[in-house]
């Protein structure tokens, strides 16, 4: 019988130094898990499925470098990730997939809790994960049923960083077609202010009026802050009645 060798693994001639490096960081995630790595490194690591022939080691501290942290990165645009040197088209849209992976599995889960949202504690719990970290305006709206258990969750607009345009008409007839009594708007402001513009009071106003119309409960308008700095409650500041 021949005995299996204990000798280290060598790179072979003309073999990427790079190759060890990658079989090491599995074997270390392998064992340890995402809570043994550090941020850099499990960027690191998932680089490794997107692009194959280069060191991501240092892809991955740009990335984290140029966005500011491990979030930032996932909140990027596509276009700001493809701006980072040896980020080409394939490995910028991989990263935006996983984003949109990662936000379909925590608003599955929250449904699948049958979360219920009765403040605006509970809303910006239930949208942290979608929402903390976005580079462009999004808004949002929340459909719940007569309990405030959350029917379904989507995404409006997005626009560029300061404004996003809504759409009163389509909000009210998705919540019909959901059976929705009631319903939750949330917008963010990347720039991290919060006080509310006169155009998100207006637009409040009219997704009231219109709400009312129909039988709707409107139960809050938000303002989340970046990264999950703070909120703004239009309900809690008595701007809905």
């Amino acid at each position: 019988m021949v005995e299996e060798s204990q000798e280290p693994l060598k790179a072979e001639v003309g073999h990427p130094s790079f190759i060890n490096h990658r079989a090491r960081l599995k074997e270390r995630f392998d064992k340890v898990g995402v809570e043994g790595l550090l941020d850099y490194e499990l960027l690191e690591l998932l680089l490794f499925y997107a692009i194959p022939r280069k060191d991501t080691k240092e892809i991955s501290k740009s990335l984290i470098d140029n966005f500011g942290s491990l979030q930032g990165v996932f909140a990027a645009k596509r276009e700001s990730l493809k701006e980072v040197p040896n980020i080409g088209t394939e490995a910028a849209r991989f990263l935006v997939l996983i984003r949109g992976l990662s936000e379909r599995v925590l608003q599955i889960k929250a449904i699948r809790r049958e979360a219920t949202i009765s403040t605006a504690s509970d809303l910006v719990r239930y949208l942290s994960g979608a929402m903390a970290n976005l580079s462009e305006e999004q808004f949002r709206v929340v459909y719940v049923d007569h309990a405030n258990i959350v029917i379904r969750d989507e995404v409006i607009s997005r626009g560029i960083e300061d404004q996003t345009m809504v759409y009163p008409k389509q909000i009210m007839k998705r919540a019909l077609t959901f059976h929705a009594t009631g319903i939750l708007v949330v917008h963010n402001h990347p720039t991290g202010y919060l006080k509310p513009s006169q155009a998100d009071k207006e637009i409040t106003n009219i997704l009231v009026a219109a709400a009312q119309t129909l039988e709707i409960r409107f139960l809050d308008h938000l303002i989340l802050g970046r990264e999950g700095k703070g909120y703004f409650s239009f309900r809690e500041h008595g701007l809905i009645k």
